[in-house]
């Protein structure tokens, strides 16, 4: 076995003439895991921010989505849906259309974005699981329904059991537009179905509609703004990103759920990574107790070093025995860290003993948590880096000032 190995083993765990050597050592290895626990902890809430992100926005946002690169509509090609629908990997794809329209339900008046949607949209996205009350239906008896946003049903003052419907203004797509209001405008009738209850951004804008009432509105005849694709689970979202836009060719964007939402997942990605960085440093500064360990430890065993000098081992052997003791106190504090890391956050997995707090209505209760073996292997690297610095220069220096 090492021989540095055995003296740094004998030395981590043998009892010391001074106490205070002993606390520092408990305490450094205790600072440690203390800094590898916040890090799981924080990097672990984090990634269930992500996942309950992308969860919503998947309630709305298609795993794919296919629009025009100039203008923003275009006519759907026939042959290219024939090819899009014998895709393998391809699960549904529904056809929307978006435009801003001014929303009135009896005195009040909001400026929405009025979504028309075909009946695949259901199996596109999974915005039936998402309703807040009534039901996601677009049509009832042949009749067109509306399903609106929750925060936008606040500022309508949307009643479903009310007999008012919702009417909808949208500009004449004329060449001439008369200067008659009543002439300029298109206005149609619906009447609300149901509520849904994403995120705040989508609630207070989208109005969804049936395709069909959105182009009679909008004078667009069978113009589509979109085409949203569900993929078959286990698809290669990649692979198959590629193949919609070798099917649509040059004109047309494919862009997938990150694509959709990127600034979004960007800001997730970089408070993930600040709050790395920031948990990094504390580690740093916590991990010169070991420093303070190892200087004292060198101290009261100098004339163990001047034994062992004189049986042969040289000032390199003498510094990777301390260093070799700073490794085992740094990983022991590691995997202590990162083991009660993994209990704590699998206890908010399964009781969701940490509580959302505050004033306000939230979508979760407890705070979301998903472990990913990566953030686990970024943290030991960490430690480690942290480690290096904090234990091989001062050992080093260390050696060469008391050992002669």
């Amino acid at each position: 076995m090492n021989f540095p190995f055995l003296v740094a083993r004998r030395y981590l765990f043998a009892k010391k003439s001074h106490n205070a050597v002993n606390v520092i050592s408990m305490v450094s290895v205790v600072g440690v895991a203390v800094g590898a626990l916040a890090l799981v902890i924080v990097m672990s809430v984090f990634n269930g921010f992500e996942d309950l992100t992308r969860k919503l926005y998947s309630a709305f946002d298609p795993d794919l989505k296919v629009t025009v690169t100039a203008g923003k509509n275009f006519t759907a090609d026939s042959v290219k849906l024939q090819q899009l629908e014998a895709d393998p990997d391809v699960f549904a794809f529904a056809q929307t259309i978006e435009e801003n329209v001014m929303a009135e339900y009896g005195e009040q008046q909001e400026i929405a974005v009025l979504k028309g949607v075909d009946e695949q949209y259901r199996r596109v996205t999974g915005i039936d699981t998402m309703m807040h009350e009534g039901h996601f239906l677009l049509w009832e008896n042949h009749t067109p329904q509306a399903v609106v946003g929750l925060a936008m049903s606040y500022k309508l003052r949307v009643g479903l059991n009310f007999i008012a419907p919702l009417r909808f203004y949208a500009v004449r797509n004329t060449p001439n537009v008369s200067l008659n209001p009543e002439k300029a405008l298109n206005q149609k009738l619906i009447f609300p179905s149901g509520k849904f209850d994403i995120d705040e951004e989508i609630n207070s804008q989208y109005i969804l509609v049936p395709i069909e009432f959105a182009r009679d509105l909008l004078e667009n005849g069978s113009i589509t703004g979109a085409i949203e694709i569900k993929l078959k689970p286990g698809a290669d979202e990649a692979k198959v990103q590629k193949r919609v836009a070798a099917i649509f060719g040059e004109g047309f964007d494919v862009k997938n759920t990150y694509q959709q939402k990127e600034f979004a997942y960007k800001i997730l990605k970089s408070e993930k990574f600040m709050g790395f960085m920031i948990l990094t440093f504390v580690l740093l500064i916590a991990s010169f107790n070991v420093v303070g360990s190892l200087s004292m430890l060198m101290i009261e065993k100098k004339s163990d070093m001047f034994i062992l000098q004189s049986m042969g081992a040289d000032k390199q052997m003498l510094g990777r025995i301390f260093i070799t003791q700073g490794w085992m106190i740094v990983l022991a504090g590691a995997f202590a860290g990162l083991l009660l890391g993994a209990l704590v956050c699998q206890l908010q997995i399964e009781s969701g003993f940490f509580k959302v707090t505050g004033d306000g209505t939230y979508i979760i209760d407890s705070y979301p948590v998903a472990m990913r073996w990566r953030d686990f292997v970024m943290i030991l690297v960490a430690v480690a880096g942290v480690s290096f610095l904090t234990i091989y220069f001062p050992v080093k220096y260390f050696v060469k000032k008391y050992i002669m």
